[in-house]
């Protein structure tokens, strides 16, 4: 490369007339240097299609299989082509830490306040400010909360499953997640503010009855999560920068993302809405 780059500018030099071959040159030389150090990133043809699977080709596995200080099923879970890690373990640091970076969440060391039987606790707090003159004694910020479930996966061999895709099958790891959007913790209102436009029991939910997790804050988390809005509204970062939480599309510069979404309260599911992504080598 520098070779060429030599000779461009001795041709430039020693043969004044040759200018156009010269910038031509130049240009190849930037061009090629650009591309080495941003290859092009093609997703798989099937990740490209209207492809969108039933729930039930995940062949999710049973609520019973999870420690019984879980309350609801996993809302979110996490199918990962085998190809982009050689071990579970290897797939689990891959997600966690994935998804920490691109939303920028807190881990929680153990032991947990509140574990509900989970591996790891990540949260996000201080967003979305709900001030309000007439209710100042419940105002609050609000808080993404993620806990993952992999060991019960692993230690029952369903960590490990298959889909059929467009372009055939493929095989993937699994793991587990619950997310949802609630007061924040330091709020002596946590978890529960029914009346809050932002967490609470109003607008679209305003009519559904039973659990304020399951029919709320569950369905609010994973929005965040696939989307990076609540409600349909952008949610930001409340620093200087303000900058959008995009939730789990900053992984797209690293794999391809797939997300799909099902209705929930079917069987054992005890939440609202069951969101799947999947990520996929780029070719």
């Amino acid at each position: 490369m520098r070779v060429v780059v030599f000779f461009s500018r001795a041709l430039c030099v020693w043969f004044p007339d040759s200018h156009h071959l010269c910038i031509w040159l130049l240009t190849l030389v930037w061009s090629l240097s650009w591309f080495s150090l941003h290859p092009l990133a093609v997703v798989p043809d099937w990740a490209n299609s209207d492809w969108k699977p039933d729930l039930a080709d995940f062949a999710l596995p049973s609520k019973s299989i999870f420690p019984p200080e879980m309350p609801r099923y996993p809302n979110l879970w996490f199918y990962v082509e085998e190809s982009l890690a050689p071990t579970y373990l290897e797939v689990v640091k891959l997600v966690t830490r994935g998804v920490q970076n691109a939303m920028r969440l807190r881990e929680i060391p153990g032991p947990f306040d509140n574990p509900e039987g989970c591996d790891s606790d990540f949260r996000l707090e201080h967003l979305q400010a709900w001030e309000a003159r007439e209710h100042r004694s419940l105002q609050h910020s609000h808080a993404f909360h993620l806990r993952y479930y992999h060991s019960a996966l692993e230690s029952r061999q369903s960590n490990r499953a298959w889909l059929k895709t467009p372009s055939g099958e493929k095989h993937f790891f699994r793991l587990a997640a619950s997310v949802h959007y609630e007061v924040e913790h330091t709020n002596p209102n946590h978890a529960d503010v029914e009346i809050c436009p932002i967490c609470g029991r109003t607008g679209q939910f305003g009519e559904l009855k039973g659990n304020l997790v399951e029919m709320v804050h569950d369905p609010l988390g994973l929005e965040l999560l696939l989307n990076g809005t609540i409600r349909g509204e952008e949610v930001r970062f409340e620093d200087w920068k303000r900058e959008p939480v995009e939730g789990i599309a900053n992984l797209s510069s690293r794999f391809s993302v797939q997300r799909f979404e099902y209705p929930g309260l079917t069987n054992d599911h005890n939440t609202l809405r069951i969101g799947i992504v999947l990520l996929s080598a780029r070719q």
